[in-house]
């Protein structure tokens, strides 16, 4: 294939100052270095026509106004306003589709009526608030404002964005979701994901997302959440990852999420399972990693008729109980590693078949024979025994081994290594 590069270095002369600004393009990309003033557009003539993205770099200047790139060809199907920290103010022409800005001191964004935007992405900026002007971008379907400082998030912003399906704020400083609009929004019946993820929030009112009739995904991950007010009454929710919080306690009471397929409450401070989770039916994943739960039943989780993997590894598990009728129907992998076991019963398991991980413990009484034939997998490595089989003929084959004390020296040193970096 033909390759080749324009280069051109343009020298600009006034009375106060002596500026420089290069073109660089390659094959579908063309660079634009070092933009000043207005009059440097002109090197939007040299640009060819087979290319598709334009990434404007170190822009040395605060604002870049409505008249520096509403010149941008029509043929340029992205446009990138990257690593420029004198930038503190943008205004975008309504013929501008999709719009990346990334690593600069961005404070104001003026979105002009009847804007063409269909994707919008700024991260690393110096944004408080979704600008005001989004509701010019009335097809918007993809916004992201990542990195940046944004205090809080009002839904009724975005109440006029009817096409917007994906809405991503995370990593900013977002303490509060409300919503003051008193009229139904076109935005609720877009809306498929919502990512609110290493934020600030403390808590949040699960009802505010009943709205948003499309939403399959919710990400509160990695945020400060103590407190979950309110029950989500939802028929689309199909993941809600809230790990990475300060949950002590869940009350799922009330809820209703027919749809919800992934439940992962991983690293908070649970130290029992959440009320009312056996009303989940249709939950195939439930994930409690790294918390602080001590004791465990499976009849706890008995009533979570299509659950398939259960993860409570790195909790402080001393005791669970499995040994009974009153187990998830389609159950087909327990995690259990890195907890504090001195002993396993697997005499009674109801499944078919069922893996069970159950490594890094310190479980010095177990019976292999008396194992259920359930049991299709079993890793029990690094323990006082030592047992494992990945098929029925390893079972019958292999037999469990003791270990040294060397295992229970080393048990607590691999447990916060692994489970708490």
């Amino acid at each position: 294939m033909r390759r080749w590069i324009l280069r051109m270095l343009f020298l600009l002369d006034t009375a106060n100052r002596m500026g420089s600004m290069r073109l660089q393009c390659s094959k579908q990309y063309c660079y634009l270095y070092d933009l000043t003033t207005s009059d440097d557009t002109f090197a939007y003539q040299y640009i060819p026509q087979h290319v598709e993205v334009l990434s404007i770099e170190n822009a040395v200047m605060e604002h870049i106004d409505h008249a520096i790139l509403e010149g941008v060809p029509s043929f340029i199907q992205e446009l990138i306003v990257t690593n420029s920290f004198s930038l503190r103010w943008i205004s975008v022409p309504w013929a501008v589709k999709n719009l990346m800005i990334t690593s600069t001191n961005l404070r104001r964004m003026d979105i002009e009526a009847n804007s063409s935007l269909s994707y919008l992405a700024v991260s690393v900026c110096d944004l408080v608030k979704v600008p005001d002007s989004i509701k010019h971008a009335r097809g918007l379907e993809w916004l992201y404002i990542t990195s940046c400082k944004l205090q809080g998030l009002n839904m009724a912003s975005l109440c006029d964005n009817v096409r917007l399906g994906v809405l991503s704020l995370m990593g900013n400083k977002i303490r509060y979701v409300v919503n003051t609009s008193t009229r139904h929004c076109g935005v609720y019946d877009a809306l498929a994901s919502v990512t609110l993820s290493e934020n600030l929030l403390t808590t949040v009112s699960m009802e505010l997302f009943n709205v948003l009739v499309r939403m399959d995904g919710l990400y509160l991950q990695n945020n400060r959440i103590r407190t979950l007010a309110g029950q989500l009454i939802h028929g689309a929710l199909a993941e809600l990852r809230m790990d990475g919080n300060k949950l002590s306690s869940v009350d799922l009471c009330g809820w209703s999420v027919p749809s919800l397929a992934s439940l992962m409450l991983d690293r908070n401070n649970l130290t029992a399972v959440p009320q009312c989770v056996n009303n989940f039916t249709n939950t195939s994943l439930l994930t409690m990693r790294s918390n602080r739960l001590s004791n465990f039943t499976i009849e706890s989780v008995a009533g979570m008729s299509s659950l398939r993997k259960l993860d409570l590894s790195c909790n402080t598990l001393k005791t669970v109980m499995l040994s009974t009728a009153h187990f998830p129907a389609d159950l087909e992998m327990l995690n259990i590693d890195y907890n504090n076991l001195s002993a396993l019963d697997l005499s009674f398991i109801p499944v078919r078949s069922l893996e069970v991980h159950v490594s890094y413990n310190l479980i010095s009484s177990f019976d292999a024979c008396g194992a259920s034939r359930n049991v299709s997998q079993l890793l029990m490595y690094d323990n006082l025994i030592v047992c494992a089989w990945h098929t029925s003929s390893v079972r019958e084959r292999d037999r469990c081994n003791k270990t040294d004390g060397s295992v229970r020296r080393l048990h607590n040193e691999h447990h916060r290594k692994v489970c708490y970096g």
